[in-house]
């Protein structure tokens, strides 16, 4: 189930909270959801009926990890499903294709490299744009990803690592 945040305060709009509001509806443009007219215009913060919402799964081990990532990504209208490893996030995908996989490379029983591999089997071989998020100085360079962002990570860095993600030059350049 997506999980849905109530939309920021006009008085978040300073520092980092600028890069959650001009992200708005920029990374549906991103996914292909929404004509750049639409973002820039800024008609609605909400999608009209015929606008579809992007969808990430993020896998994280840490609840309040996933619950941060989750805010900002719903900050940028995504609807957001979570899972703690392969298994839940086998579970979700069951039910719903994600445009974009966020996944933390150290989990507490596996790596993403194990939950990348569950996920490749359920889609056929086709993995949606992966962006893969880690605390650690040091991360494998076959990754399977197409952006890298380490933690912590400020909205706009992950709004970055997204349009890495889905321009399909992913090569670390999201990294701060």
């Amino acid at each position: 189930m997506p999980m849905r945040l109530p939309p920021a305060s006009p008085s978040a709009t300073s520092g980092g909270a600028q890069a959650i509001l001009g992200g708005r509806r920029l990374v549906g443009h991103l996914m292909g959801r929404r004509t750049v007219t639409q973002s820039i215009i800024g008609e609605s913060d909400y999608p009209t009926s015929d606008e579809t919402r992007p969808v990430a799964l993020v896998v994280d081990d840490s609840p309040i990890a996933r619950m941060l990532i989750a805010s900002i990504l719903e900050s940028f209208e995504v609807d957001v499903y979570e899972a703690g490893g392969s298994a839940e996030a086998q579970s979700v995908v069951a039910t719903c294709r994600p445009d974009v996989v966020i996944v933390d490379w150290t989990l507490r029983s596996e790596t993403a490299t194990d939950v990348l591999d569950a996920l490749e089997a359920r889609f056929s071989g086709e993995l949606p744009p992966v962006v893969m998020i880690s605390a650690s100085a040091r991360m494998p360079t076959e990754l399977r990803a197409t952006a890298t962002l380490r933690k912590p990570f400020t909205p706009r860095e992950l709004y970055a690592a997204l349009a890495a993600a889905f321009s399909g030059k992913g090569s670390g350049a999201a990294e701060a």
